[in-house]
């Protein structure tokens, strides 16, 4: 995208005029772009705070896939199928559900080349920048089946993580307390109760020890918000590739830009009502970054 900036935008944030710019471009795919050092002023990368002036030519490169609106679903991402519900591999960058490119509008659009007329909805959610396993419903009634399958712990979700070193204990049950900060997208973690925090609790367990990563199980006992990312660097073992709550020098030395942390799996255990036929259902999906296990960190 490349544009002239107009003497009524003098002086605003350069994150601001990029937005409004990018109509039809996904919010995540601005951030990325930035984040990426993938946006110019005059030539010159630049920080999103900048004020801009009347002339100056913005370019901003985004990622291939921001610019394919309503993309559907590869079949190959759909892993398990019946009337009611579908389980599929959401990549990361888009979140799952939204008014912009999101999981739910992809589903739909495969579902719609086969004669499928409905609404699709997540049943839960991912991190935008988390890939994986999700289930979706192709009606109210089973979305609000499904939901209360979450809320009754009926359906264990497994995620598998690479993080920065290797825990001490290779297995454990995290117990602390998650506070949103709604503001600035970020939660923070403790010890100890304090205002406005939630009881968390998350289980563990180291799947490959290394330096300077290792990998991780990890089954969520409660749900909240970036709950694994904040937990994990709570206690000095923050995910690689997550630079909101990780080590920024560590993901530059491994080269990631994205975080390391992937839904890849689901057991469903219930026994009653509309889903009970999918009592000792399991799916799986391979992690993705396994191969980084092996590739050695640059110099600083």
């Amino acid at each position: 995208m490349q544009f002239i900036v107009t003497a009524k935008e003098e002086g605003m944030p350069l994150y601001t005029v990029v937005a409004e710019h990018a109509q039809g471009i996904p919010r995540w795919a601005v951030k990325a772009a930035f984040k990426s050092k993938d946006v110019k002023v005059d030539g010159k990368r630049a920080e999103k705070d900048l004020r801009v002036s009347a002339g100056q030519e913005i370019r901003v490169f985004f990622p291939k896939e921001a610019l394919v609106k309503d993309r559907p679903l590869e079949a190959e991402q759909v892993r398990y199928e019946d009337e009611r519900i579908l389980i599929v591999e959401k990549p990361q960058g888009i979140a799952c559900e939204g008014e912009e490119d999101t999981l739910e509008k992809r589903a739909g659009s495969l579902l719609r080349t086969r004669g499928f007329e409905g609404s699709v909805y997540a049943c839960h959610r991912l991190d935008v920048q988390t890939g994986g396993l999700v289930i979706l419903a192709k009606d109210p009634e089973s979305r609000e089946a499904m939901r209360s399958a979450f809320e009754a712990h009926e359906i264990r979700k497994t995620y598998t993580c690479l993080v920065k070193g290797c825990p001490a204990r290779r297995q454990a049950e995290l117990r602390a307390y998650l506070r949103k900060d709604a503001a600035l997208s970020k939660v923070s973690v403790t010890d100890d109760p304090v205002h406005g925090s939630v009881p968390i609790i998350t289980v563990y367990r180291v799947t490959v020890p290394g330096e300077p990563v290792s990998q991780l199980e990890v089954d969520l006992v409660t749900g909240k918000t970036h709950q694994i990312r904040a937990h994990l660097a709570h206690i000095g073992h923050p995910i690689l590739g997550d630079d909101k709550y990780g080590d920024r020098a560590l993901n530059r030395r491994m080269n990631r830009t994205a975080q390391c942390l992937w839904a890849t799996g689901l057991r469903f255990l219930i026994n009653t009502g509309r889903l009970a036929d999918l009592n000792g259902l399991e799916v799986s999906v391979p992690f993705p970054f396994e191969g980084l296990l092996s590739a050695p960190a640059s110099r600083p």
